[in-house]
């Protein structure tokens, strides 16, 4: 049947949407250096120039927008020792060691002329500001040099800029660099928070300092920042952002101090405006399916905006935030008890508008005097203290159930699943579609649009580094046409769609790609900005989502005789309106014969071409095929059907007229096949075609003059030449 054929012809057709293009990646940056160095570790880029910036072991690198080479710069190794300071100095029985320099910290300053500020793991994770158009110049150091991020390659580092505290002399808003690090208490010099606000003043003094640093008059003013007093207890930060009035965190640690206790992953958030850290709070984040597997271990975020689809279903705004985050499973035999991940991730997503309430929720439940405060891994774990402060959620902390630590989670159900380990996360929106990009431990670039909270469809998967892990870096260009994918030796420029590779309609419409539709008028699968009409016709432009390919849905007639011309009728389903006038197009070899066609209700009406100008019919055969195409005065052929042009007089016998799939009926006494009988057949004995519509006494080649035998029985008539003999 036509429709299981189609159906099988759907499938096929999205698998193939499912496989990657060579085209895919446009670009690659490869590190030059040996085996002992030159991991890229952190991958920025300049949203203002466009610019890339790498920082990888004993390497920065300054790239452009098509990863050409400008500038790179050495940072190491270097000798060095743990028990160091961070200002070179060292005590005398301290060994120093030629030590590689991890990049643990690389942002952009928009604030302060786009400087950057470059961590590494030497000199106890130093900090350095250097100029975004040379790297090679280093634009202010700090005169007390403090450490800032974990000092070796495998403990965790997040920072980012976002607005701090008031300043305390000036009271105007500062934007500081929140830094949470793995704690690697190594050495006598190694006094780093879990979490911090430093500061980026120009001046070199207060340079990369605690923001607001604790009063040592005034214990109840501990400053902008959080230490863990459990050394023991290990916190993993995967990722860090700031999104209305508050910075988070996204971490991994255990449930509890006892070494036997789960892992699970956390969110920390942290009030802006908040000198004090009161509002330091910790809820947990969960990543479940539906049949209750769960993803304890998160392995990237990203916050960004959804499409309109994607934020009514969650029941926000385009304009509003959304976290989306993939979560790995633990690896086994430990279970939940192993921080280290196996290959089974999930995506969740997670609303900024309902992470607030989740948060919010929790303190109000401190403040009810409900539970415990938790956190006994920083301070001793006590009961909540009741207290009447109205709780809302832009509550920014007093000196009072603080830290706090929630027992209630931000819970999510997976949105797709997959077998290989993710390790890379971004988003973006086109039109009305989320689309997410899931790099994966395989060197994979996982193409997903997202279309509800619990429903997303991988539409493509790029081989951009095969069996390297992809970076927790991903990074959109300028124009959000390409996406930059690192792993540890390659920095790849990939495109985020492809449009111009899919040919037909339904061929553009099944790979689901969101970026990608059918631009009617124009017989081309593009972008919505590349298509002409699309702001003025919903029809003119039409989404993978929609699933409706302009088609002919039947022609009458649906074929003609060639010495004949006549209007044709052809029905249209999803027809564009048209600028202009419209023509119809007959192609038939090489030679195309074009004539206006009107619009009508449910399609367009055209008269078919003068029989001169027809090609003629083949000898030895019965019709010709013409491609029959609808199109624009100034445009391509955008809807397409076949249509046949037959002659019943290529027939000789009655047999062939009458059995043929054309309206040919044969005329007995005038011994021809014709077409139309009222003119050629008059006062004729008929047989009727078997492809006539309507009822006939004598229709089939049944009804044909035809010899079935002699009276004789003799299968042959034998007549002597030039003679005469009756036969029966």
């Amino acid at each position: 049947m036509w429709w299981s054929a189609f159906l099988v012809l759907l499938a096929a057709s999205f698998g193939a949407g499912a496989s990657n293009s060579a085209q895919d990646v446009v670009r690659t940056f490869s590190s030059e250096n040996g085996a002992g160095s030159g991991r890229f570790n952190h991958l920025v880029v300049n949203k203002v120039t466009g610019q890339i910036y790498v920082g990888a072991v004993n390497q920065l690198y300054q790239l452009t927008q098509d990863l050409d080479l400008v500038q790179s710069e050495v940072t190491g190794p270097h000798y060095d020792s743990t028990d160091c300071a961070a200002d070179m100095f060292c005590p005398k029985d301290a060994v120093k060691r030629l030590t590689n320099n991890h990049n643990k910290v690389l942002v952009i300053d928009y604030a302060h002329n786009m400087t950057l500020v470059i961590c590494g793991s030497l000199y106890q994770g130093s900090c350095t500001v250097r100029s975004p158009q040379n790297i090679s110049v280093v634009v202010r150091t700090s005169s007390n040099p403090k450490p800032v991020a974990a000092n070796n390659g495998e403990a965790s580092t997040v920072a980012f800029i976002a607005p701090g505290p008031p300043d305390p002399i000036t009271n105007t808003i500062q934007q500081v660099m929140y830094v949470g690090a793995t704690f690697t208490g190594n050495s006598t010099y190694r006094n780093v928070p879990s979490i911090a606000s430093r500061s980026l003043d120009l001046d070199p003094d207060n340079l990369f300092k605690i923001a607001i640093p604790a009063d040592d008059d005034d214990m109840t003013r501990p400053g902008t920042s959080m230490s863990v007093t459990q050394t023991s207890y290990i916190i993993n930060y995967v990722y860090g952002f700031s999104s209305e009035g508050f910075s988070y965190f996204l971490t991994t640690q255990r449930k509890t101090v006892n070494y036997t206790s789960p892992y699970i992953s956390k969110l920390v958030r942290i009030c802006h405006d908040d000198p004090n850290y009161y509002s330091y709070t910790e809820i947990p984040i969960t990543c479940n399916s539906n049949s209750g597997k769960q993803y304890n271990l998160v392995q990237a975020g990203f916050v960004g905006k959804p499409g309109s689809d994607l934020a009514k279903d969650m029941g926000i705004t385009a304009q509003d935030d959304v976290l989306f985050a993939v979560f790995a499973e633990s690896e086994n035999p430990e279970g939940e008890g192993s921080n280290r991940p196996k290959n089974s991730s999930a995506l969740c997503i997670y609303s900024l508008a309902s992470i607030r309430r989740t948060f919010m929720h929790n303190i109000q439940a401190c403040f009810s005097g409900k539970g415990k405060r938790g956190l006994d891994f920083i301070i001793s774990d006590v009961n909540c203290t009741k207290n009447g402060i109205p709780i809302g959620e832009d509550f920014c902390g007093v000196n009072l159930n603080t830290p706090l630590g929630g027992g209630q989670p931000i819970e999510a159900v997976t949105v797709l699943n997959y077998s290989v380990r993710s390790t890379a996360v971004a988003a973006t929106s086109t039109g009305d579609y989320t689309v997410v990009f899931i790099g994966t431990e395989t060197g994979h670039l996982k193409k997903v649009v997202v279309e509800t909270s619990s429903i997303a469809i991988e539409y493509g998967d790029v081989k951009v580094d095969e069996g390297a892990i992809v970076n927790a870096d991903l990074h959109l260009d300028q124009k959000a046409m390409h996406l930059y994918v690192m792993t540890e030796r390659r920095v790849s420029k990939v495109k985020v769609q492809e449009c111009k590779l899919y040919k037909t309609c339904w061929d553009c419409l099944n790979r689901k790609d969101p970026y990608c539709g059918w631009c009617s008028l124009e017989n081309k699968c593009s972008l919505r900005s590349d298509c002409q009409d699309a702001a003025k016709d919903p029809l003119s432009w039409i989404s993978y989502k929609s699933g409706r390919c302009t088609t002919i849905t039947s022609v009458t007639p649906n074929q003609l005789q060639r010495t004949t011309a006549r209007t044709l009728d052809l029905a249209i389903e999803n027809l564009p309106k048209l600028p202009g006038q419209f023509l119809c197009a007959f192609t038939i070899g090489d030679k195309t014969l074009t004539t206006e066609a009107v619009k009508k209700t449910n399609g367009v009406g055209c008269i078919t071409p003068r029989t001169d100008f027809l090609p003629s019919i083949p000898a030895g055969q019965h019709n010709i095929t013409a491609k029959l195409s609808v199109r624009s005065t100034n445009g391509p052929d955008f809807v397409t059907t076949r249509f046949m042009f037959f002659d019943c007089n290529t027939y000789s016998s009655c047999t062939q007229c009458v059995s043929s799939d054309f309206p040919c009926d044969w005329c007995v006494d005038g011994d021809r096949c014709t077409h139309n009988t009222a003119l050629n057949c008059r006062n004729d004995i008929l047989v009727t075609g078997i492809s006539q519509v309507g009822p006939s006494y004598r229709s089939g080649p049944q009804f044909c003059s035809s010899i079935i035998g002699t009276s004789s029985g003799s299968r042959e008539i034998l007549v002597a030449d030039n003679s005469k003999k009756a036969v029966r």
